[in-house]
């Protein structure tokens, strides 16, 4: 029991450090240290396991995709006018709804913090000639943005996910993808039962023009896209193939100077500190063998697996806001619980992932949330009840997984 307080005192601790407005990276890097201090483990099994971080492969790796993913976002924020997107979009399709959700979507797949600013201005021009209040404007902006979360292998947060699963990418897409499907037709259910039909006319163009406008802002992201699911190629080769491309399609308009500042401006070194961070505190759990104690103490509990792998990411995404301090500190403790016969169980994880993605749509320090709401001075309280029958939807989809499954 006093293994169990221990492990608990830690949590906790970083909770507090959160709150407290610590940024997450140096939060873990304290956990992690005491880790080592109240599981007695010695100054030199400390720092052997801190270099053993350092120059593991799977860190590295990971911090690479990471740093091309700002870059990537960075040059597509600079070269490609998403005004023209708009007009496109509406010389394409006569229902507003449908690009109502379109473009948050499609914006979704660039990852970056806070990342609903970057739809907001266009949803908001869209949504207010649809004569739709704030609060449906930040329930659009927010929802669609997210649908890719379980599949997206962009998203730095699944990638860390699968990184701490240690399977590949692709397994995690296949039983993720029905979350992605609850996802996107509990959205357009919504979307669709809430607001009245309109159509949108647009007859200064023939659809060919805006067919090739919309290519033209969304063709890299479609790229990427094929060469990772389709021909198969690591993401890491991808995300270089295609950035090169763009620079080269793109090298009167981009210079040494411009360049320089994309990463600047798009890039925040935090994450690299936030990795390595959260790579420290699972191999301490190990060097500490405080990780040891979570079956043994789920067994005297008798609480069900179900609940424990859903319910505690669910409460530590909902206090953070932050997929990736949920990723970092909660799986590498429950990683035990969701290997059956030797094996892990994709469905348990699935589960666990669920869990902390209800848990983040509905955090209030969540970055997405936040700016979405300020931006379109929305009420919280009415967001929250426009959130339950899409998350709802997602939950029921879960658990009904794992039944079928297990």
């Amino acid at each position: 029991m006093a293994d169990i307080i221990k492990l608990v005192a830690v949590i906790i601790l970083i909770i507090i450090f959160i709150i407290k407005k610590w940024k997450l990276e140096y939060a873990i890097f304290s956990a992690s240290l005491l880790l080592g201090i109240v599981y007695k483990v010695n100054v030199f099994q400390i720092f052997k396991t801190f270099l053993l971080t350092m120059t593991d492969e799977i860190a590295l790796r990971l911090i690479g995709i990471i740093i091309l993913v700002y870059i990537f976002s960075g040059i597509l924020t600079k070269v490609e006018g998403l005004s023209n997107l708009i007009n496109s979009l509406r010389g394409l399709f006569k229902d507003y709804r449908i690009i109502l959700a379109f473009i948050p979507a499609l914006l979704g797949l660039i990852p970056m913090p806070a990342g609903a600013m970057f739809s907001a201005p266009m949803v908001k021009k869209i949504g207010e000639e649809a004569g739709l209040n704030p609060e449906e404007n930040t329930f659009i902006n927010y929802w669609f943005r997210h649908i890719w979360e379980p599949i997206w292998p962009m998203i730095p947060s699944l990638l860390l996910f699968v990184t701490l699963l240690k399977v590949s990418i692709g397994n995690i897409i296949r039983i993720q993808f029905p979350l992605f499907i609850a996802a996107v037709v509990a959205g357009l259910i919504w979307e669709y039962k809430t607001f009245k039909p309109k159509v949108e006319v647009n007859n200064e163009k023939n659809p060919l023009f805006h067919l090739k406008n919309l290519w033209m802002c969304i063709w890299p992201i479609i790229f990427i896209i094929f060469l990772v699911i389709v021909v198969k190629i690591d993401i890491l080769a991808s995300l270089s193939i295609v950035i090169i491309i763009l620079l080269l399609v793109n090298k009167n308009k981009l210079n040494f100077f411009s360049i320089k500042e994309i990463i600047k401006n798009s890039f925040d070194p935090g994450i690299l500190i936030l990795i390595v961070g959260v790579m420290f505190f699972q191999k301490m759990l190990i060097a500490s063998r405080a990780i040891e104690i979570i079956p043994e103490m789920l067994t005297k509990l008798s609480i069900s697996r179900f609940l424990i792998i859903f319910g505690i990411p669910l409460i530590m995404a909902l206090m953070t806001g932050i997929s990736s301090a949920t990723f970092g500190i909660a799986l590498p403790l429950l990683l035990p619980t969701m290997i059956i016969n030797g094996e892990l169980n994709l469905y348990y994880a699935m589960l666990f992932f669920t869990g902390q993605f209800i848990g983040m749509m509905l955090s209030p320090m969540h970055l997405c949330l936040i700016v979405s709401k300020d931006y379109f001075k929305a009420d919280l309280g009415q967001i929250y009840k426009m959130l339950l029958f899409p998350l709802g939807i997602i939950t029921l989809t879960a658990f009904v997984l794992v039944m079928i499954y297990n």
